[in-house]
């Protein structure tokens, strides 16, 4: 057993050791260990401690976080892991509370001064709870798309998505041919324009988990913003913010598309940008730009959760 309070600390060698556990924990997919994290007062009487969200499981485990994770957080994530993997077989019996101290002193070390680097990071698997776990060759559960070693996986659309986009003209034709590649940025704006529609809120939460998968951070703000729930509203905002940008840039059609999802999802202020962008065109909008989808008519989002 290794003597945890002893270990050197240092961010990095945290983070490493987290990536070891999971994998010893035979990998378990992050949405199964948010529901788990919903059980942890029922099951070992922990109060207070937080739900997890797959978002912020994979931002920490690769490293995308400038701080560390709270002590509460990691408490979660520990017992969720072990949890998991005694379900599954991993684990003869689950270890309970009994491996958290030893993570929590291993938290406090890595909040103090850097260790020096070492060869081999990933060799801080955790065999207090999970004897024999094998760490990682490269710390990270998922190396994104973009690394050199794991190019960018093809984007697929349906006829249907595919037809939405092209609806809002030539960005989103110019969407649709960025896609097929797994741009990031491309299938982030797609799931944004997608996302304002609340019937189709959980075929954009799909395409924002691979964009946010390749590193985007508006995907991972925007899966963020609703504690791993997307919501039509949370889209909205991303889109009218998307709009300024492009107008701000002097790209009016690219405005104009951004506009018209973020009306789509209940923000009505766009509709006055919409009716200035076309009136200095000459022309008029549709009435179908101008209104929400369903009675969706709120202005705002609602509160972003942290």
């Amino acid at each position: 057993m290794i003597d945890d309070s002893a270990r050197p600390g240092g961010s990095e060698d945290f983070i490493a050791a987290l990536n070891a556990f999971y994998v010893s924990c035979n990998r378990p997919p992050y949405r199964k260990l948010a529901e788990l994290s919903e059980q942890l007062s029922d099951l070992y009487g922990k109060r207070g401690l937080p739900v997890l969200s797959a978002t912020a499981v994979f931002e920490v485990l690769a490293g995308r976080r400038k701080r560390l994770p709270s002590s509460a957080w990691v408490a979660s994530f520990i017992l969720c892991c072990q949890r998991r993997a005694w379900e599954t077989g991993v684990l003869p019996v689950d270890p309970g509370i009994e491996a958290l101290p030893s993570w929590q002193a291993r938290l406090r070390a890595a909040h103090g001064p850097p260790a020096p680097r070492r060869g081999d990071r990933s060799s801080a698997a955790c065999e207090t709870a999970v004897p024999g776990g094998r760490a990682p060759s490269v710390p990270g559960a998922r190396t994104p798309p973009d690394a050199e070693t794991d190019p960018a996986v093809p984007l697929r659309l349906t006829p249907s998505h595919r037809a939405a986009i092209a609806d809002y003209g030539e960005h989103g034709r110019e969407l649709l041919d960025r896609a097929p590649t797994g741009e990031p940025d491309a299938v982030y704006r797609i799931a944004v324009l997608i996302g304002t529609d609340p019937a189709r809120v959980p075929e954009a939460a799909a395409l924002l988990i691979e964009a946010a998968a390749g590193g985007h951070p508006g995907a991972l703000d925007l899966l963020d913003a609703g504690s791993g729930d997307l919501d039509h509203r949370h889209a909205a905002a991303h889109a009218y913010r998307l709009g300024e940008a492009a107008a701000r840039t002097g790209s009016p059609a690219t405005a104009l598309a951004y506009y018209r999802a973020a009306v789509q999802g209940g923000r009505l202020d766009a509709a006055f940008k919409i009716t200035e962008i076309l009136q200095d065109a000459g022309t008029e909008a549709p009435a179908s730009w101008l209104a929400p989808a369903g009675d969706h008519r709120n202005t705002e989002p609602p509160p972003h959760n942290t």
